[in-house]
């Protein structure tokens, strides 16, 4: 049997020929494995664990790694609710904690880092901890698992974008406020107050169209300008 030429395929090509003392040592070497395809001088193409070369195969040591469906996925989804969490906190609060996102967002992938190979599986290598979406998707392919949690992540983040957007303006509208009174005061010498803005329309970025309604009763049109911390208000012709 030694003296057969044996040839396996590897990435839509045959190669060989080679002896069965070399085809042993491609599989001791992880170069082919059980189901590599391969044939052995008659009959079809066969899986290498279908031959003579099945008793060279090394039987793993320990148990199989566990059913996908039997993964530790709590760490995963704790990623998707950081990310929704966060935004939320940061909306409400008006305060940008991107680097306790990072921290919170390593910890858990660290965490489930471990919990995969534990569970006999491999894992996406840790720095990709520091771009989530892309270690959830390669994750779920290493399992073969639905990417639920991935999409789900995204569906977050996304969330969380418009939470940043919705909180910014607010900010601008309760920083623009003080500032038309002073205006109505200082420059027009009258004694209404700006009660609420509101922002109509982003014309560029950090330039915006609103209104302003008044103690009076009446609503003025005014533009804002955002440049860097700065706040700055007209009031057009009316």
């Amino acid at each position: 049997m030694s003296d057969v030429s044996w040839y396996y395929a590897l990435n839509g090509s045959r190669c060989g020929p080679y002896t069965l003392e070399q085809m042993s040592g491609f599989l001791s070497s992880n170069d082919i494995n059980a189901d590599t395809k391969v044939w052995a001088g008659t009959g079809d193409w066969v899986s290498l664990k279908d031959t003579v070369l099945a008793q060279n195969i090394q039987r793993p040591s320990g148990p199989p790694p566990l059913a996908a469906s039997d993964v530790d996925d709590r760490f995963v989804w704790a990623l998707v609710g950081v990310q929704l969490v966060g935004g939320l906190v940061e909306y409400l609060s008006g305060i940008s904690i991107w680097w306790a996102f990072l921290i919170l967002n390593i910890g858990l992938c660290v965490f489930d880092e471990r919990r995969l190979k534990a569970a006999g599986h491999l894992a996406p290598q840790s720095y990709w901890a520091l771009l989530v979406p892309v270690y959830l998707w390669k994750r779920a392919s290493l399992l073969n698992q639905k990417k639920h949690y991935f999409y789900g992540w995204m569906a977050a983040f996304i969330v969380s974008v418009l939470l940043s957007v919705v909180g910014d303006e607010s900010a601008i509208e309760d920083a623009a406020c003080p500032i038309v009174t002073e205006i109505i005061h200082k420059q027009f010498y009258q004694t209404s107050s700006c009660l609420a803005v509101t922002i109509d329309e982003e014309v560029r970025s950090g330039f915006y169209l609103a209104h302003a309604i008044l103690d009076n009763g009446n609503d003025i049109d005014i533009t804002i300008e955002k440049k860097g911390e700065q706040i700055l208000v007209r009031i057009p012709k009316q």
